[in-house]
């Protein structure tokens, strides 16, 4: 039930999107907001130049967070020196590999054209950790790394990362050097230094690993027959090769990397998925199901920001993986603060969501929030069963713990999901959208709907999202 907000708390935003797809409509959450937005993110993305730093260097996802960072740097305050660094760090490297390793090298050494507007101190210290990534890479260059189409973003996000062991102090340098409102925040949905995995279930029973290949498949096949001798030769982290073996074919693993890697893929590629997606969910390194804690801050924001916003973009790969964590769904079903939780649907679908209507879509983010909320009943279930079984044993005269009993299974009588209109008030719709919506059907469960005038997409024709009437749209809505 939508709570009553008193007028002394003024609008203010926690968005849930992904790293491309809102960055056109941002701009009327910070009108609106005055910019007390806090987006999160989504640190999953395995494609574009992403996919190399995570192939040599590991660690977190941070395309869609530099994404969102850029787009944020001249939104208030637009100036040369801003514009500049704007340009520096949204730029891509050459896609020519004849050509890219001299760009790469100009930059880092601070010959490029692209440093020209930048102040000596911010650009010293921009290329300070510039150069401190390329260090890492360098330490890896057995493996290759392949800079075609890189972005310097990226690296620079990277190359704090790994100085201060912290993706979060990495984030608050980059707004710190461009001056991104301290009211702002882009937040990680997962505090981590380790890679985040997802994984999709279809319908069919299929699994899809990696969210690229769940949503934008590379242009090169994905599935590859491992030599079995091969697949099991590492024990342990990939050793430094320090002399020429001749039993391994470096061309040939050269050209296996290239093969395999989600450097090249298509955001058009929209050809649907074998089956729908039955279910998304957060994979570790061998494949098991894991369930990650989100990031501290994701919750604060959760129980304290005015208005949720589902925003636009890719469903599964881009919303849900957020929505799935534990304590998540709790947080916005019982926040005190959240007075409209809006989803901006789609104006049309891809292929995660082919053939969907707009009550797919909140089902879908029904079913998520729920599985949150699942797990988190599920933990609680087990931490007792085990307090009591450790009583148990501490009471026994034997000495020694029973190792055949097993936590028995989680009844699920002991669960009870939450309505949709728990987790949405709101559904924005645009006037000319490919998306079914049944209006009649979605307000019957409690969620209001309300249609707006889009645009076209000058390239696509694609219904999209007109920032003006978004904003006032929102105005009316949160004030």
């Amino acid at each position: 039930m939508t709570r009553i907000r008193t007028p002394s708390l003024k609008p203010s935003f926690v968005v849930f999107s992904g790293g491309s797809a809102c960055n056109h409509i941002a701009q009327a959450f910070h009108k609106v907001g005055h910019e007390d937005v806090a987006y999160i993110l989504g640190i999953s993305d395995n494609g574009g130049s992403t996919s190399e730093i995570l192939r040599v260097l590991g660690g977190p996802s941070i395309g869609d967070l530099r994404s969102r960072l850029t787009r944020l740097i001249d939104m208030v305050d637009a100036s040369e020196e801003r514009g500049a660094i704007k340009d520096l760090l949204s730029y891509r490297l050459s896609n020519d590999p004849e050509q890219v390793k001299d760009e790469w090298a100009a930059i880092v050494e601070g010959r490029h054209r692209l440093w020209c507007r930048i102040p000596a101190e911010k650009k010293e210290t921009i290329r300070g950790f510039l150069t401190h990534f390329n260090g890492e890479i360098l330490k890896r260059a057995h493996k290759r790394f392949n800079f075609c189409n890189g972005s310097v973003g990226n690296f620079f996000l990277t190359g704090a990362r790994l100085f201060f062991g912290s993706l979060e102090a990495a984030l608050f340098l980059f707004s710190a050097i461009t001056g991104i409102s301290h009211i702002t925040s882009v937040l990680p949905v997962i505090s981590t230094n380790h890679m985040a995995t997802i994984a999709a279930q279809l319908q069919n029973g299929d699994t899809i690993l990696g969210q690229c290949e769940i949503s934008h498949p590379s242009t090169l096949p994905y599935q590859q027959m491992v030599n079995p001798i091969d697949a099991f030769m590492q024990l342990g982290d990939e050793p430094i090769p320090t002399t020429t073996n001749k039993w391994m074919d470096d061309k040939g693993d050269q050209q296996q990397q290239q093969h395999t890697s989600n450097l090249f893929f298509s955001k058009h590629a929209d050809q649907p998925l074998a089956a729908p997606i039955r279910r998304l969910y957060y994979i570790n390194e061998y494949g098991q199901e894991i369930y990650p804690v989100p990031n501290a801050k994701v919750i604060t924001q959760l129980s304290t920001k005015t208005t949720l916003v589902y925003s636009i973009g890719s469903l599964f790969t881009s919303i849900v993986p957020s929505l799935i964590l534990r304590n998540v769904g709790h947080a916005i079903a019982h926040s005190h603060t959240l007075t409209h939780k809006i989803l901006l649907l789609n104006g049309s679908n891809d292929r995660e969501t082919h053939g969907y209507s707009a009550l797919d879509f909140i089902l879908t983010i029904t079913a998520a929030l729920n599985e949150s909320q699942k797990t988190d009943c599920r933990r609680a279930f087990y931490q007792t069963n085990m307090a009591q079984k450790q009583d148990l044993c501490s009471s026994s005269d034997s000495g020694y713990g029973s190792f055949t009993n097993s936590p028995p299974p989680f009844p699920d009588q002991l669960f009870h999901p939450s309505a949709p209109h728990q987790f949405i008030t709101h559904l924005v719709y645009l006037d000319q959208g490919d998306i079914p919506v049944d209006v009649a059907a979605i307000e019957k469960l409690g969620i209001r709907c309300l249609c707006i005038q889009g645009s076209r997409c000058a390239s696509t024709g694609k219904p999209i999202y007109n920032d003006t009437h978004l904003t006032h749209t929102l105005h009316s809505l949160c004030t």
